[in-house]
């Protein structure tokens, strides 16, 4: 207990002190109550980790798309700050979460390589994160107009095997290989789990991945078989063959689900439905965004000199710099506080 506090006292006071850039639920309505953009950037003034980013640009320049990618470098400069005072055993949990990071950028890369076209040069303000804390060469994938030119700058890395793999089917889509790569990183965090992390770290991942697992199954089958009327089977192909508090009879009788009330009946017999009754096939999304974080709070509260910290941290930070690209959505639209916050509830709820 007492190498855990000693271990883990550096990095918990400096995520202490960055969590004063979290934005409250009060806040959130704060924001979607101002009249526009440029309001909502001087009020993220206040906050240090925002006002850093905004002086990287002229007042020119503080549009709607350049704003959002200045809130998702927010993410990467908090990632690295967290980084800096952690111990190597630490910075083996963080090379493994930064997994999700680069296949963030390939998934950008791709889905312009299959119009032929190169990202927004915006992509660049991230450039020395992708070159310090990922192997990807940042420059050949962003000049890969083809998915062919894209595997070929991934050629040593872990990925390329991923991806050539879906390749060899011709008519692979898009979401072939953004499935692909979310199933990688999905298996390796969770094979690795006990080679890389304590006892306490392997059930942060297990409560963290697990949870996340069964969300996605849930949401997958509610998609593929409600939205798509995919059949049975190609809607178990999608599934994730990782189970964690669903069983194998909770996502059969959600897959054989015929309609929508047969699918919320199977939904209600899940822990999931169970636990949390005020969520519902209508709102999946919302179920996801907020058990996910709700989880991540036990476990931070539950080992407090464990992973858990820093986990809860940057997932919590990654869906607040979502909200807040969604709220500047809302104001631009015109739509009211109260609608606005209705939009927003799963990702700002608690905070």
């Amino acid at each position: 207990m007492m190498n855990g506090l000693l271990a883990f006292s550096g990095v918990n006071t400096k995520i202490r002190a960055m969590q004063k850039n979290f934005i409250s639920e009060e806040g959130f309505r704060e924001i979607v109550s101002l009249p526009d953009v440029p309001a909502i950037i001087n009020y993220l003034r206040r906050y240090p980790c925002y006002k850093a980013e905004f002086e990287r640009m002229g007042e020119a320049e503080l549009h709607r798309g350049n704003v959002e990618f200045l809130l998702g470098n927010s993410v990467y400069e908090d990632y690295a700050k967290i980084y800096h005072f952690c111990n190597e055993d630490q910075k083996k949990f963080l090379r493994e979460y930064a997994r999700r990071y680069a296949i963030k950028y390939l998934k950008t890369c791709l889905s312009y390589a299959f119009i032929g076209k190169t990202p927004n040069p915006n992509v660049y303000l991230y450039r020395w994160f992708y070159d310090k804390y990922t192997p990807l060469d940042m420059d050949a994938l962003f000049y890969s107009t083809t998915v062919e030119s894209t595997l070929e700058a991934l050629k040593g890395t872990e990925y390329y095997p991923v991806l050539s793999k879906v390749h060899e089917n011709p008519e692979a889509q898009l979401f072939d290989y953004e499935t692909a790569l979310d199933m990688y990183h999905f298996r390796t965090m969770w094979n690795n789990r006990k080679k890389l992390f304590s006892k306490e770290g392997c059930e942060v991942i297990a409560s963290g991945f697990g949870t996340k697992f069964d969300l996605l199954n849930i949401w997958y089958i509610h998609r593929a078989r409600q939205n798509f009327h995919m059949s049975e089977a190609d809607t178990y192909a999608l599934t994730i063959p990782i189970l964690y508090k669903l069983s194998s009879q909770n996502i059969r009788e959600m897959v054989e689900a015929e309609t929508e009330e047969a699918f919320r009946t199977a939904l209600d017999k899940t822990f999931y439905g169970r636990r949390y009754t005020e969520f519902g096939p209508q709102n999946l999304g919302d179920l996801y965004e907020y058990v996910g974080r709700h989880v991540l709070e036990v476990e931070a509260r539950k080992y407090p000199n464990s992973i858990a910290v820093m986990y809860r941290y940057l997932y919590v930070k990654e869906v607040q710099d979502a909200a807040l690209t969604a709220a500047i959505e809302c104001v631009r639209y015109g739509l009211s506080p109260d609608e606005a916050m209705e939009n927003l509830s799963a990702m700002v709820r608690g905070i």
